[in-house]
């Protein structure tokens, strides 16, 4: 069973149900998937009763915290892509911002992260959540790439394939680095990255 027992509708209720998913972040991203239900309750301060409640097993939370952390990260582009429409920024700048952003979404508990990638049970809820992050972009990016000049059909195949790539990236880039120093570097490698896939076959003059 992937999906918590019960959602809850109580300020009370609403407030263990999050220190529980607090706890669990921390708890996973210090032990993986070693972590246990019981491990978590007790870093939440709650009785395994108390945590059983809302959720069966631990891919129950790992899938709830996918959920959310696919939630904010939808919530964060969304503003990203209304500022981008309201100020017209350049091609980099945008690249640079969106990158910057997706690095920040899943530095904090970079191993919960990984997870969450790798770990949390693949329901139909939790790939249609992914799916609209990815077409909130692919349909929102190249309303604010026209600089390209490009037909938009094929604007949008390149934010697609420019995201797939980057995915990849950027989990890579906060498991793999131990100074925030090499964090920024790779970081700005990827937005190179991107900004080559993006403008690939690009004729200024066009």
């Amino acid at each position: 069973m992937a999906r918590p027992r019960k959602t809850p509708s109580q300020q009370r209720s609403r407030f263990t149900y999050d220190i529980i998913l607090e706890a669990a972040a921390r708890v996973f991203d210090r032990e993986g998937l070693a972590a246990t239900t019981n491990r978590i309750a007790e870093a939440a301060g709650v009785s395994i009763g108390s945590l059983y409640q809302y959720f069966p097993n631990k891919h129950a939370i790992l899938h709830e915290l996918a959920l959310r952390h696919l939630d904010h990260a939808e919530a964060e582009f969304t503003a990203a892509l209304q500022r981008f429409r309201d100020t017209r920024p350049s091609l980099e700048s945008v690249v640079t911002e969106l990158v910057e952003l997706a690095v920040r979404e899943n530095t904090p508990f970079a191993q919960a992260h990984r997870l969450l990638r790798e770990h949390a049970p693949r329901t139909p809820e939790l790939t249609e959540r992914f799916e609209r992050l990815t077409t909130l972009l692919v349909d929102g990016l190249p309303d604010v790439l026209t600089s390209l000049g490009e037909d938009r059909d094929e604007l949008r195949l390149r934010v697609r394939l420019a995201i797939a790539a980057l995915d990849g990236q950027i989990h890579q880039i906060v498991l793999d680095t131990d100074t925030p120093e090499e964090r920024d570097a790779r970081t700005a490698l990827a937005v190179e990255h991107c900004l080559r896939a993006l403008t690939a076959h690009h004729d200024p003059q066009r």
